[in-house]
């Protein structure tokens, strides 16, 4: 009864963060239409002024997350909050508001420690914030000069057993905390100490000042000598200057991209005007909504190329090419990098239809990166374009890490990095910088990649720490011109297939668009600006739930209903599978789905698409692809960013299977469960956890570590259940002495193809 008296107050909140979310380009689409139109309008005016409500809305969509936060939440302490409860609720109309707006705009600026304290964080002086996601701003408390690097996830509020465990997270002063780690609640890392890169660190674990700790679940492996000192401090010119150039910066960047929307408009515009008149007519909504899609498919692609070109334009006059070295980040090298790198992630989020297609080699190069022939990149991240080579026949799965600078006292590291030949980067991989990987390797998913030293031609590698896998599994016999070695036509149909599935979701948008403003200009025009502005919102709701429609018809019309078995990468079937993924990852998470995250609807939304989901699981993940290949249990709880990955990419092969996970079982932040796996009933995963393929885990039984082992029992360093989180010990409702004394300065006043890279199989 609980559960769903929460689920009805979050159903009727859910319409505030998707509007806001929706705001940013539906209030500049009707600024545009509602300053043109007539003879005399000017374009040019209107798309400046359109432009600058999209950027308005862009900053006030931040002020709104921090309004939220207070105004709902408050400051949550730690502890043990019932799930589904008051405090439950408050705290997940914090997060979700906090996710409507573009935090990736401020990474790497000073702007996100900003923007942290004003969400309750306490963040010391010339803290570097690559990307991190922070669950509870008010219980983490981060010491001078810190680095932390891409893709943090600070899980210092996760559901464990029908509860919403809070806990405190201390980073000391000079700790570097490096990409793809993860932080449960009631750690600390102490002063001058590291947390290495793929590294979990679990409920109840203290990295003592100075030393190295690395893997999930992280273990001491050594001193961290580099010092605790900044190197650079900027002097207070050069901080005003940057508090003016990142916000300045980010704003052009963000236009860029948003610009080669007003050209689309116009070539639908003309057509309109010229032969079919739509939008002045009496033709009804579903006609004219069918007509502006037809209109939008060759608009939308125009608007990709303008796009495409304008950013690897602004790419090349913001920052030359880059060469391995060591630079301030309060410097003129690091502003071009940052600007190449928010030019990569904006890339992201507007096109992420571009990425495991044939085009997506060809973005790459466009951005400086030697690529070499029937190489497939999916969504990689810590590119450094300049640097970066990758060989014939590579394949970069998605979410895998390549190349990283690191960040230590105020100076960044630039060093190239090469995949060779034939060699595969499974999904969340990471390759730090520098690194060079023959031919004919095989990283596999949640993989930190070994030293250099310790690479060879062939080997296969799989988790953090990395070990060797003595053999792989032989790949499957199918013909070279299904895997490798397509025909002309078949690249032809390819290209086809995934031209469409970029162009797709942007003509869905401006169609929708189109819709909307003729519907709610009367409005404005008989000046009833309060209807019309609800109607705006009511718009902006609509267009989510129309989006995960659209992408549920998709699904079952192009796919049916998945089942376990393989499919060559050069086959139809594969491809329209991708699309699916594409539409559904662009169109219906973004949009919708992942506002629905730790509320009772979002089970029943994926039970659409086909995912066997049990009474009572809570989800707070949307990452599933082939849905009717997921079994979760009742009771169940999925943390952040966790997933089943039900299909491997081997040797260009697409292998799926099955997923069932049991009764009651928790499974921790980005842990991974690979296909033909069975999770038992109240199963414990940790954080950064890697399932491998075809484990059964049996039921009651804990596990941690990439790959899964048996959970350790509580100690020094690993503590599967914490007895202080889960019971609320003073150590964490308080400040907790552990933490005071190895961190004193914290309190001074001064994570086709997208879906790859299994640990034991084929070669790519």
């Amino acid at each position: 009864r609980q559960r769903w008296a929460c689920g009805l107050v979050q159903a009727l909140l859910l319409p505030i963060p998707v509007c806001v979310h929706l705001a940013t380009w539906l209030a500049p689409f009707f600024a545009y239409h509602y300053l043109t139109g007539d003879e005399d309008d000017s374009v040019q005016l209107a798309a400046l002024l359109a432009t600058l409500v999209f950027l308005a809305v862009q900053v006030l969509s931040f002020a709104i997350a921090v309004a939220a936060k207070w105004l709902v939440l408050g400051r949550l302490r730690p502890g043990r909050y019932p799930l589904w409860g008051v405090t439950y609720l408050r705290w997940w109309f914090g997060e979700v508001m906090a996710h409507a707006a573009p935090v990736y705009l401020l990474n790497g600026t000073p702007l996100y420690r900003i923007y942290l304290r004003l969400l309750g964080a306490r963040i010391g002086r010339d803290v570097y914030l690559a990307g991190v996601e922070v669950a509870a701003p008010d219980q983490l408390e981060i010491g001078d000069n810190v680095a932390i690097g891409t893709a943090v996830n600070i899980a210092n509020a996760r559901v464990e057993d029908g509860f919403l465990v809070v806990g405190r997270v201390v980073i000391g002063a000079g700790a570097l905390v490096d990409s793809y780690a993860v932080l449960e609640g009631d750690t600390a890392v102490g002063a001058g100490a590291t947390l290495g890169q793929l590294s979990a660190l679990r409920a109840g674990a203290r990295v003592p000042a100075g030393e190295w700790w690395e893997g999930a679940p992280a273990r001491h492996v050594g001193a961290d000598d580099t010092g605790v000192e900044p190197q650079f401090t900027p002097s207070l010119p050069r901080r005003i200057f940057e508090l003016a150039f990142y916000p300045l910066a980010s704003a052009v960047i963000s236009a860029i991209f948003f610009l080669p929307v007003f050209p689309a408009f116009m070539v639908i515009d003309a057509i309109d005007a010229r032969w079919l008149d739509t939008f002045d007519s009496e033709t009804h909504t579903l006609i004219a909504a069918g007509v502006y899609l037809v209109l939008a498919l060759p608009a939308a692609a125009v608007l990709v190329v303008i796009t495409l070109f304008a950013a690897a334009l602004l790419r090349r006059a913001a920052c030359p090419r880059l060469e391995p070295g060591s630079w301030p980040i309060h410097g003129a090298v690091y502003y071009g990098k940052w600007v190449a790198a928010q030019i990569q992630e904006n890339s992201l989020h507007l096109l992420h239809g571009l990425f495991a297609t044939v085009y997506a080699p060809w973005w790459f190069r466009l951005l400086g990166a030697r690529i070499g022939r029937n190489t497939e990149i999916s969504t990689a991240t810590g590119v450094t374009p300049d640097l970066l080579v990758l060989g014939d026949d590579s394949f970069v799965a998605d979410g895998a890490m390549l190349g990283d600078e690191p960040v230590r006292g105020g100076i960044f590291t630039l060093a190239g990095t090469r995949v060779g030949s034939r060699s595969f980067i499974g999904n969340g991989a990471c390759v730090p910088d520098g690194a060079d990987i023959p031919s004919d390797v095989l990283i596999g998913v949640q993989t930190l990649t070994p030293a250099n030293a310790r690479l060879a031609s062939g080997q296969t590698w799989i988790g953090s720490p990395p070990m060797i896998l003595p053999a792989r599994e032989a790949p499957l016999d199918y013909p070279a011109h299904l895997t490798f070695r397509p025909s002309p036509a078949r690249r032809l149909a390819r290209g086809s297939v995934e031209l469409l599935r970029i162009v797709v979701p942007l003509a869905f948008i401006i169609a929708f668009g189109y819709v909307a403003v003729r519907l709610i200009m009367p409005y404005f025009e008989e000046e009833e600006w309060l209807a019309g502005v609800v109607a705006l919102a009511v718009a902006g709701f609509a267009f989510g739930a129309i989006a995960l429609v659209a992408v549920l018809a998709a699904k079952w019309l192009l796919i049916g209903r998945y089942r376990p078995g393989s499919a060559p990468m050069w086959t139809l079937f594969v491809w329209l599978s991708e699309a699916v993924t594409t539409l559904y990852e662009s169109l219906a998470v973004p949009n919708f789905l992942a506002f629905l995250r730790g509320t009772p609807l979002l089970p029943w939304a994926l039970r659409l698409f086909g995912t066997r989901i049990g009474r009572g699981a809570w989800l707070n993940t949307t990452d599933i692809t082939e849905f009717d290949c997921v079994e979760i249990g009742a009771g169940a709880e999925l943390n952040d960013d966790c997933g089943p990955q039900t299909h491997l990419f081997e040797d260009r092969v697409m292998k799926i299977g099955q997923v069932r996970i049991g009764n009651g079982a928790v499974i921790g932040v980005r842990t991974t469960i690979l296909y033909d796996s069975e999770i038992g009933a109240r199963v414990r995963l940790g954080p950064l956890t890697l399932v491998s393929k075809g484990e059964r885990l049996p039921e009651g039984t804990a596990w941690e570590g990439s790959p899964a082992a048996p959970t350790a029992g509580p100690g020094p360093e690993v503590r599967s259940e914490s007895p202080e989180v889960r019971s609320e010990s003073p150590e964490v409702r308080s400040e907790s002495p552990e933490v005071r004394s190895e961190s004193p300065e914290v309190r001074l006043e001064s994570p086709e193809v997208r879906k790859s890279g299994s640990p034991e199989v084929g070669r790519p």
